[in-house]
């Protein structure tokens, strides 16, 4: 997927470019293009959106703008417009999939093709880079602060770049040819300087010196009217120059022609002066101060490259070799690109904390940036190891490494203090006026580094640490960059630097599941492409193989070395945890689904939840965890089989299975505890009472009981499958039964049959009967939702005869009630008619109210059905009494929704209307969103037959926006509806 801000905002769909239709989510995607390399937080994005005006449900605006997003790009698994706390971010597969990069990536390459005197490369670059402009920035999007700014940001680049360009075409003699675009640009900006210097050259090469002279004129008046003030020196320079016929003006020189002319002139007025003084003072104090003039310094102290006793010392250049076959991290060197810009227009020194977990990278990525960023720093760069991990030595002290950086810049070391406060504020003072480079690598904590910053604006300083160092954002301003593994693509073009583009392109497949294995960690990669090197008659496929093994895998990716072993640079930060938090990790490796939150980690290693909330915080901390989304934390499969082999080594079998069985009972009672709420008429298997420590959690209402199923649905299959290779085969299939509502009204519905099947096989295994039964009536109710109907009676009279072997007839009634719904979704109301009469009689003979109701219920639903709307009305009356009496307003409110069935189908519209209204209003006490939704769709109906077309129209929005939230396929009906009545 493409996108083009340059001009109004388009995406490109792989066919032909379209824009975005609605204000808001165009607004929306417009904010996080242009925000592109950090997560956008819901709050500002409120503040784009609405700005002061920002309504109360902002963050559920928001929250359907993405989801109408994600569909309109094709992006409904979120993996281009990511949910990234604390809101949204967009991620690009490749940096020119926005046209805003590759102008910026164009406009670069050209700047430095034109300062290395290539001035035809440079030209045809910058004019490149201009094409991709279709009109002003982000024209079509109402501006909000974040995308006013960028669209002036843009705007301002585009004339850089423009200037550029035509100083190239001005470099390769296409003089004449420039004048009328210039005119026209100096036109559209009278005020930009640079524009009329370059109208004027190109007039006066074009053999126009007068025309030249006016255009300084006009520009003079120009300013005095506008602004009260006279042209800047190098235009009044240039007029001079023009009026003096400089030969230098008709053909331009190149950089390095120019330097070396100033040098020539430089060093003869040097030996002129030397020779003068020499002859009062002598010679080589002459050439002292000759040399001094010559470089003349805006401070008055010497340059780092000087000593104190004023001989000529080289500057500190202490970055190590940059890493070969480095690839990827674009969006990351994007943001190291402003740290120079930053540096010289902030008080102080600019500062990027690059944290992340052991092998993401973060050296490597530091030392690449650093030998690029160098020449911006000319004073010096200086590199310092701080050993903040290492498991021998022990961080090293700030003083030592103050110490290092004194030398290097050349203070003698008498001159250094003993005291850490003391050097400190030496170092200060010594970078004070500089430009500076510093990288301060793998520290432990903001303690470490604070020292060793410099005070003073001029100065960068990387720092690299597996802690995140969220310190030095606070008090020192500090930009904090996370380093997560790489996406995909950035995985592949690493391969492809280190093992060659036509060997990874020649195994398409092999290469996939080998980025996979390595779980896309720059370290395990560096050392599988090392390992396939050295073995070139070797297919990938062949190391693939090798590395498919979970328990062996961290074997295969050891190099030798401590650095180069992925289980070694692990190991270096689980040293660093206390006892407490480095037995939860371990205990983690047990647990099976993707990604967990506090109380089940709470439960598997037997704390509080506020203990596993500030361990998960200490794990975080260090990066072996992420928390990916707020309050949920996962970690990738290498340090999974990491954590999972230290259990293994250092924790009982006893202590591991204690474990798993705190995490299956918290599981499975905070299922059955949420469940409740979704169904509260069923009927339920009696479980134990949880093991102590597992915590388990209890909703309050149907909205929460549905927020944490949502939340946790993907863990609890996990752990569903998990548990009867565990042993656990209880939980095997009690849990898929707690689960099955909420995958029933979810729409989740082949989870719902896969999860019966393992159900079924574990309830026969551990021999219970009734058990077995109830997973083979909800196996059966899951394949009437996939329409298999005849599955769904094989299981349902399976379940049937094992519940009259028990003589459990509430159960029977279940299953005789859900046989009905077969048939009535089949449209054999009389065979479902004859089921819900013996469900009615069933649920007499126990004495249960509430089942009686339902039955009730159903059996005027079918009536309705059959053309029998007087005896239908008979039986839901009925029903809602019973629902009423007993306080049962779930109940009330699906009786209320048949009740305006039947009143529709008799042409009782207003009936009907009161009835549906009911219904919603029930729905919405009882936080039923999806009943809410279908309650408004059929009132909508209603109220259309009336003849209130607006109502039913507002109606149908509110359904709407409640299905379009709730991603549910009942949305484009209603979408559908909407279209079809407009005008």
């Amino acid at each position: 997927m493409r996108f083009r801000i340059l001009g109004p905002l388009e995406v490109f769909d792989g066919t032909h470019w379209r824009g975005i239709s609605a204000a808001k989510p165009r607004t929306l995607l417009a904010t996080l293009l242009v925000q592109r390399d950090v997560p956008v937080p819901t709050g500002r994005l409120g503040a784009e959106l609405w700005g002061e005006r920002e309504p109360k449900a902002a963050a559920n605006l928001i929250q359907q703008y993405v989801m109408r997003l994600r569909r309109e790009l094709g992006d409904r698994q979120g993996r281009l417009l990511v949910t990234r706390p604390p809101g949204y971010q967009m991620v690009l597969a490749d940096e020119d999939d926005l046209d805003a990069a590759a102008f910026a990536r164009l406009g670069d390459s050209g700047r430095v093709a034109l300062a290395a005197g290539d001035a035809e490369r440079a030209a045809g670059l910058l004019a490149e880079a201009l094409a991709l402009w279709r009109g002003p920035a982000l024209v079509d999007v109402p501006t909000g602060p974040m995308v006013e700014a960028e669209a002036a940001r843009l705007a301002e680049q585009r004339l850089d770049v423009l200037q550029a360009r035509v100083e190239a075409d001005l470099a390769c003699g296409r003089h004449a040819a420039l004048v009328p675009e210039l005119r026209q640009s100096v036109r559209e900006h009278p005020l930009r300087e640079g524009l009329w210097g370059q109208l004027m050259l190109a007039l006066y090469r074009s053999g126009r010196q007068a025309e030249a002279l006016d255009a300084y004129r006009e520009v003079h008046r120009l300013l005095a009217d506008e602004l009260s003030i006279e042209p800047s020196a190098p235009l009044c320079d240039l007029q001079l120059r023009m009026l003096r016929g400089d030969p230098r003006l008709g053909l331009p020189a190149t950089e390095a022609e120019a330097e070396a002319e100033a040098e020539a002139e430089a060093e003869a007025e040097g030996q002129d002066q030397g020779e003068r003084e020499g002859e009062a003072e002598g010679e080589g104090d002459a050439r002292a101060r000759s040399k001094s003039r010559r470089r003349p310094r805006p401070e008055s102290r010497p340059s780092v490259g000087a000593s104190r006793a004023g001989q000529p010392s080289a500057a500190p250049r202490q970055l190590p070799a940059a890493v070969a076959g480095f690839a990827g991290r674009r969006a990351e060197l994007r943001l190291l690109d402003q740290l120079p810009a930053d540096a010289s227009a902030g008080p102080g020194p600019a500062v990027c904390v690059i944290a992340g977990t052991a092998g993401a990278g973060k050296t490597s990525l530091a030392l690449h940036w650093a030998h690029r960023a160098a020449p911006h720093f000319p004073d010096g760069q200086l590199y310092v190891n701080l050993h903040g991990f290492a498991p021998a030595t022990g961080p090293m002290s700030p003083g030592e490494a103050i110490r290092g950086f004194l030398e290097a810049l050349s203070v003698p070391p008498e001159r250094i203090p003993d005291a850490p406060e003391a050097r400190a504020a030496l170092l200060r003072t010594e970078t004070a006026g500089r430009r500076l480079l510093f990288v301060l690598d793998n520290a432990a904590d903001a303690a470490q580094v604070r020292p060793l910053l410099p005070g003073s604006a001029g100065c960068a300083v990387v720092v690299t640490s597996r802690g995140q160092l969220t310190g030095l954002a606070v008090t020192d301003g500090a930009v904090l960059l996370s380093l997560d593994v790489l996406p995909r693509e950035e995985a592949r073009e690493l391969l492809a630097a280190r093992l060659g583009a036509d060997r990874v392109a020649a195994e398409p497949e092999p290469v996939t599941e080998l980025i996979d294995l390595c779980a896309r960690l720059p370290l395990a990669l560096a050392v599988t492409a090392g390992r396939a090197v050295g073995r070139p008659g070797f297919a990938l496929s062949a190391v693939v193989a090798e590395l498919r093994d979970v328990r062996g895998r961290l074997e295969a990716l050891d190099a030798g070395e401590g650095v180069s072993s992925v289980r070694t640079v692990f190991s270096w930060s689980y040293r660093r945890l206390d006892t407490a938090t480095a037995r939860m990790f371990r205990l983690l490796g047990l647990h099976p689904g993707r990604d967990v939150a506090a109380p089940a980690v709470a439960a598997l290693a037997g704390l509080s939840v506020r203990e596993a909330a500030a361990a998960l915080t200490a794990l975080a901390r260090v990066h072996l965890i992420a928390e990916h989304r707020p309050g949920r934390y996962s970690f990738h499969d290498l340090l999974r089989a990491y954590a999972t082999g230290l259990t293994a080594t250092e924790d009982t079998e006893a202590a591991r299975t204690a474990a798993l069985h705190r995490l299956l009972d918290h599981c499975l009672h905070s299922a059955r505890a949420a469940r409740r709420h979704l169904a509260p008429a069923r009927g339920e298997v009696p479980l134990p009472p949880p093991v102590t420590g597992s915590v388990p959690h209890d909703p309050e209402g149907y909205e929460e009981a549905m927020a944490w199923f949502e939340a946790e649905h993907a863990v609890l299959l996990a752990v569903a499958d998990a548990a009867g290779p565990a042993g656990f085969d209880g939980h095997a299939w009690q849990l898929p039964l707690a689960m099955a509502d909420f995958l029933h009204l979810s729409g989740r519905w082949h989870d719902w049959v896969s999860t019966q099947r393992t159900a079924i096989v574990a309830a026969r295994q551990q021999g219970d009967r009734a058990g077995t039964a109830l997973c083979h009536c909800e196996s059966g109710r899951a394949a009437i939702r996939m329409r298999r109907y005849e599955e769904a009676h094989r299981e349902l009279l399976r379940a049937l005869e094992l519940q009259r072997g028990l003589g459990d007839l509430t159960a029977q009634a279940d299953t005789l009630r859900t046989l009905a719904w077969s048939y009535e979704q089949q449209g054999d109301y009389r065979a479902a008619l004859q089921r819900v009469e013996q469900v009615l009689e069933l649920q007499r003979a126990v004495g249960n109210l509430a089942g009686q109701a339902g039955a009730l219920n159903n059996i005027g639903w079918c009536h309705t059905h059959l053309g029998d709307h007087e005896e239908a009305l008979t039986r839901c009356r009925e029903a809602l009494r019973l629902h009423l009496d007993g306080g049962s307003p779930l109940g009330a409110a699906y009786t209320w929704e048949t009740l305006g069935f039947i009143h529709h189908s008799m042409g009782q519209y207003a009936e009907a209307v009161d009835s549906y209204r009911q219904c919603r209003d029930g729905f919405r006490r009882f936080g039923n969103r999806y009943g809410e939704a279908d309650a408004l769709h059929h009132l909508g109906g209603s109220l259309r037959m009336t003849g209130d077309q607006e109502a039913a129209r507002d109606a149908w929005h509110a359904a709407l926006a409640i299905l379009d939230e709730l991603e549910h396929p009942d949305a484009d009906v209603v979408r559908e509806l909407l279209l079809t009545t407009a005008g």
